[in-house]
């Protein structure tokens, strides 16, 4: 990724209002499973904040992500639905990854992009980001 390229220019660009979330998602690429935290979601995504050693494990060569060489994650987190928690597992592709400042507890932000949910994990995630913005 562009090193020029500002957490406000990523913001800037999103199809969807986020919803910020700070809960934790669990991440399953190849032999590695990681821990991360989900920053904010929406319909088409999520981004998630974790450590850099988690993205040396994804991305050892340290690669710019295009399309075609982007790694599939398989993550697993929880929502909130209705007052009961609903797992969600879904497959995501990496869009980005951005270092954070020196403030922030993580070191890279991850911008994740949902391609499959496993059983009714779209719907839910609908039901849970209609009921966070009906809350504004």
């Amino acid at each position: 990724m562009d090193k020029s390229v500002t957490q406000e220019d990523i913001e800037e660009k999103r199809e969807y209002p986020r919803i910020v979330l700070e809960s934790p998602v669990n991440i399953h690429y190849k032999i590695h499973n990681l821990e991360a935290k989900i920053h904010d979601i929406s319909p088409d995504g999520l981004q998630i904040r974790a450590d850099c050693g988690s993205l040396k494990k994804i991305n050892p060569d340290n690669e710019e992500f295009t399309e075609k060489n982007s790694p599939l994650l398989d993550v697993t987190f929880c929502l909130k639905l209705y007052e009961m928690d609903m797992r969600i597992n879904a497959l995501c592709r990496i869009s980005y990854t951005n270092p954070l400042p020196e403030a922030e507890n993580k070191d890279v932000a991850y911008g994740l992009k949902f391609i499959n949910f496993e059983g009714s994990g779209s719907s839910q995630l609908e039901a849970y980001i209609t009921q966070e913005m009906s809350t504004f």
